[in-house]
């Protein structure tokens, strides 16, 4: 027996076969382990570099770095990245077992470990957050920024060690960026492809370079990467409002079983055009058609440089510059809870309990006369945006005889939000502009919820109608183009020691100490499009300054409906209509931009600031005695988050003037009050982590652990603002129709919010029987505290007053969206993988990972609101890959499979996403050296994604989306 061992790298001996992969694979993770690389040219002679390539040769390449680690942990290799067919980190990562994504357009945008939220996955660059902050801020990273031609291997981190930055609750996702030196003087790859997508029925084209040099001596090194990708994404969902599921009659809200729901939204009866009365059921707050399309460009710039001045000292510089800019719009076909009015609802479905509603019919004449139906309501959005994110950091590192010195500083920013938004909405009746003769451009319209999609039927001549004249209202209230832009930057200094030993069993102690401060900026604004003969500067000086009032929408500017409706076809998924009139935004923004002068107004009183101050000491000892070896150790950190939030507080007082029938304006219609809130929190933890595994047997390896591991509050959850609306009884009666009841509703962050706490345990048993091949069991246990949930609830607050509006006391907020935190979950499961390649040239692997939690009580300040698994959690995930690989031509097929998943607390019930499955296929050619053709497919199976409302009915659908089959081809020159 041989073993593989590198003592500056701190590998333990292991009892297998020395073999030219093995030699390469320490080799790699030498240079990746703690994002570390190896310094001497001592060492660089102590290890032959042999690059290994193919499906085959990446999978047992996985197997040997699972192998070594001392840690529970899983990895991918720049050739699983490049030969999955997946066209991001994220999509390759769901192949680990316990890991799943969740998808943006299709692709994959955030990574999950073992039914855990993706919050709560911490996910690094090198060794260090990288920030992404597409508009609304998030600790969780955004792949779909991250080109994967940049990434030379990954490692999921699912059992702690303390030299690593707290974080993870769910795990932590080391990514590891190509580096010069560790490749070959005057290598590089270029990849064209072209992608084509079923429901965007466009074709789009995508370029990926890289390029290495490094010196004879092997003392510098220069890389440079770039990538550009353009892709247009459609979703096309259907569904019902994801806020709200109403209940009616005045007792306690049950669901199909009979058992009591805490659900505060209560509506007083449904009654038909018949008379009948609908008690004691449940129905949906808006039924809705939606299609967002999406047009993106990725760009992507890497520089990294390596300089060895002696053999004892490297000096490194690494910059990562990513955009995504994106073209979105949205069409929506709405049919709202303003459409339970008797003198229209001709016919009532519900399911086979009879407690759920799952089908209406409308019709403007069922009371005898033409009356104001006012649906389906039309709307639609547009948006032009940018994200943008820049790293930059600086490495120093110097190895002594028996010790190693490392020191990181470095800045992270990312920032992001509309540079043009837009929102506009009509309405089928044309009451509002001529009350006097009601016309409607539907004179009916319904709803049917099925298991897994909803179809919307709308009057067949609505379009035609529209485009006539008839009907199609504007409604300026709900028409406007306010913007939210964030700004989220994080420096960060690190200094690390390690010190050799020989002390029996000590192998090594590391020690270091981290500071990070981050500070976040988001800021709300307004552009107003003013009339061209308005005076700015008396705008400007009037009390309020100038306002939406001024804009475009209230002045009469709002195009006709005739002008800018258009069909929205080919709806391929998501939902069923037989027609959707949608708004032209080509047309609506140059009627605007052509007429009105763009006015944009930052709102300085909406303020949104977070400054977190962490600082981090960590010791560590890695042991290695016979078969066992390990690691031991304690982080200490300290948290210190200071808040700042705007409370936005909205008195709606008059919608209709009683004696001229028209809209009120100005602060005779609505009045906003701001409230500034300020607090601090501080918050020290006590991390300790133990990892051991036990090579039983030369291909027998037996691993525990126990850790306790945290995870910080998200800032929307944290930070986010508080918007309250109060209806007042004059607004009410004014849109009586509409059954808008007096009084307050709301939303908000709570900053009382506590860090993510878990206890847990790791257990597992590997056998690898031959080379790039093994199968293995782990248990896993996870005892979680101060997990967050999203509720909707019912809020008491001690409210202020407001003069001659409402007076100061107790005020009932119903319903009001927030977040709360859950207590004493636990999380246990067991994970299982298999992986086999056969000298054929075939080979599969696959696992398969059951997750089970309790329900935990939730609570917001103290008081509890109902019980909730963990957010985010899976009862299973099973993944699997079939693949052959010849010497010209390989082929893989992908399978991968989640459970039924908790997202969140609505209406007294819980939100789960139905188990989805995809297939994913993807092959290359190898035309001759170092040229191959590609081809993938991706949800080949295409796949919807369904979520309803609580798991004792099929009947609560809250919405069924689908993003389309997607293929791409092109060619892949390596050099």
């Amino acid at each position: 027996m041989s073993t593989c061992n590198n003592r500056p790298f701190s590998l333990p001996a292991l009892t297998f076969i020395k073999s030219a992969l093995c030699l390469s694979v320490l080799s790699a993770i030498g240079s990746a382990y703690a994002a570390q690389p190896a310094l001497t040219a001592k060492n660089n002679a102590d290890i032959e570099v042999i690059e290994v390539r193919g499906i085959r040769s990446s999978m047992a390449e996985n197997l040997d770095i699972k192998r070594m680690s001392s840690s529970v942990v899983d990895a991918i290799t720049a050739e699983d990245i490049g030969k999955f067919p997946d066209k991001n980190v994220a999509d390759s990562l769901q192949r680990i077992p316990g890991v799943m994504i969740e998808r943006d357009g299709g692709e994959g945008a955030s990574v999950s470990i073992r039914g855990l939220s993706s919050e709560l996955t911490f996910t690094q660059l090198n060794g260090n957050f990288i920030a992404s902050s597409p508009g609304e801020p998030s600790r969780s990273f955004d792949y779909t920024l991250l080109p994967s031609a940049m990434i030379a291997s990954v490692e999921v981190y699912k059992s702690p060690e303390a030299r690593l930055d707290e974080g993870g609750v769910g795990g932590t996702v080391l990514m590891h960026s190509r580096k010069p030196l560790s490749m070959e003087a005057n290598s590089g790859v270029l990849n064209v492809e072209g992608t084509y997508s079923d429901v965007t029925q466009n074709s789009e084209p995508q370029l990926t370079g890289l390029y290495s040099w490094k010196n004879d001596a092997e003392t510098l090194g220069f890389l440079v990467g770039y990538t550009r990708q353009e892709r247009t994404n459609r979703t096309l969902s259907g569904g019902t409002d994801a806020n709200v599921w109403r209940y009616t009659g005045d007792g306690q809200p049950v669901d199909v079983n009979g058992n009591a729901v805490n659900n505060n939204n209560s509506w007083d009866t449904i009654t038909d055009t018949n008379g009948n009365n609908y008690d004691g059921v449940w129905f949906p707050q808006v039924v809705r058609g939606s299609v967002l399309n999406e047009k993106r460009e990725r760009e992507g710039i890497q520089f990294s440089t390596q300089w060895r001045p002696t053999n004892r000292v490297e000096i490194g510089l690494n910059y990562f510059g990513f955009t995504l800019g994106q073209n979105r719009t949205e069409s929506v076909i709405d049919m709202p809870e303003w459409s339970l009015n008797p003198d229209y609802l001709t016919d009532v479905n519900l399911d086979e309990s009879g407690t759920i509603v799952n089908g209406m019919q409308f019709d403007a004449t069922a009371s005898g006369a033409q009356g104001d139906m006012q649906f389906p309501w039309m709307r639609g959005s547009y948006v032009r945006e940018e994200s943008s994110s820049d790293t930059f950091d600086f490495n120093l590192t110097y190895e002594g005889d028996d010790f190693k010195a490392r020191f990181v500083a470095g800045n992270t920013r990312s920032k992001g939000g509309p540079e043009e938004s837009w929102e506009a909405a009509y309405k089928s009746s044309n009451a509002s502009e001529n009350p006097t003769t009601i016309e409607n451009a539907a004179q009916n319209a319904g709803w049917q919820l099925g298991k897994n999609d909803v179809t919307l039927n709308i009057d067949p001549n609505t379009l035609a109608n529209l485009l006539s004249g008839v009907g199609g209202g504007r409604d300026p209230g709900s028409s406007n183009s306010s913007f939210v832009r964030s700004e989220l930057e994080e420096s960060y200094y690190q200094g690390d020691l390690d010190f050799y030993t020989d002390w029996g069993f000590l192998t090594a102690i590391k020690t270091g100490v981290k500071y990070r401060e981050a500070t976040l900026h988001r800021e709300t604004g307004n552009t107003f499009f003013l009339d061209p003969r308005f005076d700015i500067a008396a705008g400007e000086a009037k009390e309020g300054g100038i306002t939406r009032f001024d804009s475009y929408q209230w002045n009469n500017g709002m195009p006709a409906a005739q002008d800018v409706f258009i069909n929205q076809g080919n709806i391929a998924g998501g939902f069923n209509i037989n027609q959707m009139p949608s708004i032209d935004w080509d047309k609506y923004r140059d009627m605007i931009t052509s007429n009105y002068v763009p006015y944009t107004r930052m709102e300085d009183n909406f303020v949104y600031d977070i400054e977190e101050k962490i600082a981090a000491f960590y010791l560590q000892g890695d042991f290695e005695f016979n078969q066992v070896r390990g690691n031991l150790g304690v982080r200490v950190v300290r948290s210190k988050t200071m808040s700042a939030s705007t409370d936005l507080y909205t008195y709606f007082l008059d919608h209709t003037n009683d004696e001229t029938g028209e809209p009120v304006t100005g602060d005779d219609r609505s009045v906003e009050d701001y409230q500034l809130v300020v607090q601090q929190n501080t918050d020290t933890q006590v991390l300790p982590s133990f990892n051991i595994a036990w090579d039983a047997t030369d291909d027998l390896v037996i691993r525990g652990a126990v850790a306790k591991v945290m995870s910080r509050p998200d800032y929307a959850d944290l930070g986010a603002q508080q918007r309250i609306s109060y209806i007042s009884d004059e607004w009410a009666a004014d849109r009586a129709d509409f059954n808008e009841q007096p009084g307050f509703s709301g939303s908000g962050g709570n900053k009382n919010l506590k860090s993510f706490i878990s206890v847990q345990a790791d257990l597992s048993i590997e056998y690898y029987y031959a080379e790039g091949s093994a199968i293995g069991l782990a248990l896993f246990h996870k005892k979680v505290d101060n997990f967050v949930v999203p509720v909707v609830i019912n809020a008491q607050q001690n409210f202020a007053g407001k003069n001659g509006i409402v007076e100061a006391g107790n005020i009932n907020i119903t319903p009001y969206s927030t977040v709360g935190n859950g207590t004493n979950a636990v999380s246990k499961g067991a994970e299982v993988f298999l992986q086999h390649a056969f000298d054929s040239g075939f080979g599969f692997y696959a696992n398969y990972t059951y997750n089970k939690t309790n329900k935990a009580e939730v609570t917001v300040d103290g008081e509890a609101f109902g019980q909730s698994p963990l957010i985010g959690s899976a009862k299973y995930q099973y993944n699997t890959s079939v693949y052959f690989e010849g010497d010209d031509f390989n082929i893989r097929a992908s399978y991968n499979k989640r459970g039924e998943t908790v997202l969140g607390l609505n209406s007294g019930l819980n939100v789960y996403q139905d188990p989805y499955d995809q297939v994913d296929v993807n092959a290359s050619i190898n035309l001759y050296e170092g040229l191959s053709f590609t081809a993938a497919i991706i949800n080949l199976t295409k796949s919807e994604s369904v979520t309803r409302l609580g798991n004792d009915s099929d009947a609560r659908l809250l919405n069924s989306s689908y993003s389309g089959r997607r293929y791409y081809a092109g060619f892949n020159y390596s050099f």
